[in-house]
């Protein structure tokens, strides 16, 4: 069994872009980070580890998903800390990436919010 074998998921990549945001009558925010509708990276080869899965929370008016996961990912790949990570229509944000094992493969853990948290 190879490590290939071991990158049973796919995802998709997205690098944040800054926007500036207009609220109208002249007031502007700082800006924010949004993902582009397409893909920097597409079908990525990936492993969500098993025992580190999103968690469904009740809140109000709906329940949400929420959690921190494990993502391994073949070395070279380019992922950054505050990319959006897509998979099976739940998206994360990725932290600080590790390569492990001398550069044989890139671990990142990912986090999940939904809500104001989730849309920024």
């Amino acid at each position: 069994m190879s490590f290939d074998d071991f990158l049973n998921h796919r995802c998709n990549i997205y690098h944040p872009v800054k926007k500036d945001v207009d609220f109208g009558y002249g007031i502007k925010s700082e800006p924010a980070e949004e993902r582009l509708k397409m893909p920097d990276l597409e079908d990525v080869p990936c492993h969500f580890y098993v025992n580190s899965s999103p968690k469904i929370v009740q809140k109000e008016p709906y329940p949400a998903v929420e959690g921190e996961a494990k993502l391994a990912l073949p070395y070279g790949v380019d992922i950054r800390e505050n990319d959006f990570v897509k998979s099976r229509g739940l998206i994360y944000r990725a932290g600080i990436p590790k390569a492990v094992h001398g550069n044989h493969h890139i671990v990142v853990t990912i986090k999940r919010e939904e809500g104001i948290k989730g849309a920024i």
